[in-house]
């Protein structure tokens, strides 16, 4: 299931930890707002987030130049799912001290390869928060 609705399962969570999310689009204005505000990938089949009217809880940032992408490297093509994307994505941790003290890039190995991911994750940023 896409990342963000396995981010969104974990809400609460996340609130708790005092967390701030944030996704980064390579996309324009236009494109970051219907990501950020449509359900269109799953809407279209039965699952947890069929009726939700969006999967993203976090502050969706356009970055159209791909600057934030060049700077944290993730700004190159990568295969998903047997298709081109066009930045590679992965997960950041910054702590308190604005220090990135985890990264990683999902392995795409399976359409449920996110669970995994966000446990991980989350793991990084609950010791971020100590």
């Amino acid at each position: 299931m896409h990342e963000q609705a396995q981010l969104r399962l974990r809400k609460e969570e996340v609130i708790e930890l005092g967390a701030a999310v944030y996704v980064v689009q390579a996309q324009d204005l236009l494109r970051t707002r219907v990501f950020k505000e449509e359900n269109r990938l799953l809407s279209t089949f039965k699952n947890p987030f069929t009726e939700a009217q969006s999967l993203v809880f976090s502050t969706a940032l356009a970055d159209p130049a791909g600057h934030a992408s060049a700077i944290y490297g993730v700004s190159r093509k990568c295969a998903a799912w047997g298709q081109w994307v066009e930045n590679d994505p992965c997960w950041f941790v910054i702590d308190r001290k604005g220090l990135l003290t985890y990264a990683a890039h999902p392995t795409f190995a399976s359409p449920t390869s996110y669970v995994k991911e966000v446990d991980l994750m989350l793991e990084a940023l609950a010791e971020a928060a100590r």
